[in-house]
């Protein structure tokens, strides 16, 4: 899960510009275990200050981002459980948090298969916080104001592909081809991680329709932005996708 970069790192004299809410710190100390959690260099360090800033200061107005944060290293961990129960709970703590609701969105989109047991509350899941975090960046104000118009835009526009990707997934597991391929030309045209659609495409494979994979993964290889690997990755489940229709 990749973290936008909407914000920058801070003094303590700049945190109420930061995160989606103007927020403050009652004291010193406080505003330094804010700036340990925000400029944490790797996940687990990420979440451990996380975790002593919720701890020592059980009313901080940051516990909301400070929980998404968590939640976001631990995807970056690849660990989509706790990712999800830390997801929730900021969700919880801010039900207008647009980050909160496409991670959980896109926690249960990359964790959804053809065979599972609970497919069908999966994608209820991934509808839901879809759909929520659509409804909070129609409705959501620029976090910073040094961020320009465009670039809010912009950010706005690969937060809403993110959502369409999963709720084309969840699309994709309810055989809703059209549905699906509404929302993933969606994606090709907001969301910046080109990965997204290659889960796409491999979500078409799980269900045995590698027709309307291809086109997925023709969109990556024409992508002037996709890293050469990840259009190495593309090729190879292209491939695959074409031996499917052969047999």
């Amino acid at each position: 899960m990749r973290r936008i970069a909407i914000f920058m790192t801070i003094s303590l004299a700049a945190l109420p510009a930061f995160a989606q809410k103007q927020m403050k710190v009652k004291s010193k100390a406080e505003g330094a275990a804010v700036n340990a959690m925000l400029t944490s260099q790797d996940p687990d360090a990420r979440i451990k200050a996380a975790d002593d800033l919720i701890t020592k200061y059980a009313d901080t107005e940051f516990k909301p981002y400070a929980l998404y944060l968590e939640a976001d290293a631990y995807a970056q961990k690849n660990d989509p459980d706790k990712a999800i129960v830390f997801g929730e709970q900021a969700l919880e703590a801010d039900p207008k948090s647009y980050q909160s609701a496409v991670l959980l969105c896109k926690m249960y989109a990359n964790t959804t298969h053809a065979n599972d047991l609970d497919k069908a509350d999966k994608i209820a899941k991934i509808d839901k916080y879809g759909q929520q975090a659509l409804t909070n960046l129609a409705s959501a104000e620029k976090p910073n104001a040094n961020l320009s118009d465009a670039d809010w835009t912009n950010v706005k526009n690969d937060l809403m592909g993110q959502a369409y990707f999963g709720l084309g997934i969840a699309a994709v597991y309810s055989n809703k081809v059209d549905d699906a391929n509404t929302d993933f030309q969606k994606v090709a045209e907001m969301d910046s991680d080109p990965t997204d659609l290659i889960r796409a495409g491999r979500a078409y494979l799980d269900v045995k329709k590698p027709d309307q994979a291809i086109p997925l993964f023709d969109k990556v290889l024409s992508s002037a932005t996709a890293p050469a690997q990840i259009k190495t990755i593309a090729t190879n489940d292209k491939t695959r996708a074409q031996s499917m229709i052969k047999k």
